[in-house]
């Protein structure tokens, strides 16, 4: 019986589950040398050009530049591509809000882009929404999985559009081999807390291009490393001193976490696709859950999310995702963050906020679409975390159990009876 009906629980252990980031001693004596050496950096020297060069040499990049945060990495790309008010980036519709919310700040309208089943920019949509405003596309490799590259590359080149890689959620990723954020023009990764490379806060952004990497520059440094790595005959040299009036430099204290952490990418990766694996197995005969796609990819495994149709259970998401906590799996998550972001006042009504942006009030046509399979997939996503050590094998069966218990109870029809019991 299911402990939501008076049954035993699966899982009788205090929560939290899982704990993310790891803070191991090794961390703890990365951050103390830190402190012994300084906590503020204005060049490119100390841990971060050693975390710099590091992330660049992995991700084959020629330039790498820290950041503040995922989103000033992210705003720094869309600077260095000098995007404004007369220009038109393509986004997917379901992702976190801060993917797309520097192009608002910097006027350009972006184009929501409906999503496949991984919660992916389509590529069908995508091809649909070109125009000649068009100047780029970002793409946001969802909960790790990444997005069908070789089409996207392939619409871009065509088109002669910039192509752009948020890859917060995928560290480490590889597409038919290839590490994501390899495939564009720029790539930003954030390293937030919960990031699978972390420093608490920060972001890292890499590109080949050596103009976005002085632009980019210039929108969130100023002064010594500026004046140090922009040539003074570039003709923006003028600004180095003052940058674009902005500081997202990061700090070093977050960086020198980053740096221990990302010795552990490979290891962690390998470990969560296991345990992804062992997800899959036990949920992919369910004919109201749909697992995640991964043909021809290699997720890092940010989260493992699969979706679940009322339709086919017979209950609401919200009370199978109820009966899961009542196993005792407490880490079970709807995801609300990452979301239809088009539906945010945000990119809805930006005018009404700043009203510097009045061009950018809602369109009618193609700047406005509903996007139905974003909505779908929002209403849909169930999210559970992915553990990455061996040692954590008895807490991911458990749940492996209780998710099996409480699917074989939809199939046995066991909340049908209990509501006609009540």
């Amino acid at each position: 019986m299911l402990a939501l009906h008076g049954g035993t629980v699966v899982l009788d252990q205090p929560d939290p589950h899982f704990v993310w980031p790891v803070v191991t001693e090794q961390t703890r004596r990365a951050i103390n040398r830190q402190l012994d050496q300084t906590v503020s950096i204005y060049d490119r020297s100390g841990i971060f050009k050693e975390f710099e060069d590091d992330f660049a040499h992995y991700q084959g990049a020629q330039y790498a530049l820290v950041t503040n945060s995922g989103t000033s990495a992210l705003f720094g790309i869309y600077e260095g591509l000098s995007l404004g008010p007369d220009d038109e980036v393509i986004c997917a519709d379901y992702s976190f809000f801060a993917t797309s919310g520097p192009l608002i700040y910097l006027g350009v309208r972006p184009v929501f882009c409906d999503v496949d089943g991984n919660g992916n920019l389509d590529p069908d949509e995508l091809a649909l929404l070109v125009s000649p405003r068009t100047k780029a596309v970002i793409v946001t490799h969802m909960w790790g999985v990444p997005c069908q590259m070789d089409r996207i590359v392939e619409i871009c080149a065509r088109n002669g559009i910039a192509l752009i890689e948020d890859c917060s959620h995928a560290h480490g990723a590889r597409f038919k081999g290839r590490l994501v954020g390899t495939f564009g023009i720029a790539s930003a990764w954030s390293l937030q807390a919960q990031k699978l490379v972390t420093g608490g806060e920060g972001g890292i952004l890499t590109t080949n291009d050596r103009e976005i990497y002085v632009r980019a520059q210039l929108q969130g440094q100023y002064n010594k490393r500026c004046r140090e790595e922009i040539d003074k005959n570039h003709p923006l040299y003028g600004y180095a001193l003052t940058g674009f009036g902005l500081k997202l430099r990061a700090h070093p204290l977050a960086i020198a976490m980053a740096a221990e952490q990302f010795g552990n990418l490979e290891r962690w990766i390998v470990q969560k696709s296991i345990y992804a694996a062992r997800f899959d197995n036990a949920l992919r005969e369910y004919e109201f859950i749909s697992i995640p796609k991964t043909v021809n990819t290699s997720p890092s495994w940010y989260a493992y999310t699969f979706r679940f149709d009322p339709a086919a259970a017979g209950i609401e998401r919200e009370l199978f995702v109820k009966a899961l906590y009542a196993e005792g799996l407490r880490e079970i998550d709807i995801p609300n963050s990452m979301r239809p972001v088009s539906d945010l006042p945000l990119f809805s009504a930006p005018e009404q906020a700043m009203p510097r942006l009045r061009h950018l009030a809602p369109a009618e046509g193609r700047t406005n679409r509903t996007n139905p399979n974003s909505r779908n997939y929002w209403g849909s996503a169930i999210k559970l975390p992915v553990w990455a050590f061996p040692e954590d094998e008895g807490l991911v069966l458990k749940y492996i159990e209780g998710l099996k218990k409480v699917c074989d109870a939809i199939r046995a029809g066991e909340f049908k009876n209990s509501a006609s019991r009540a």
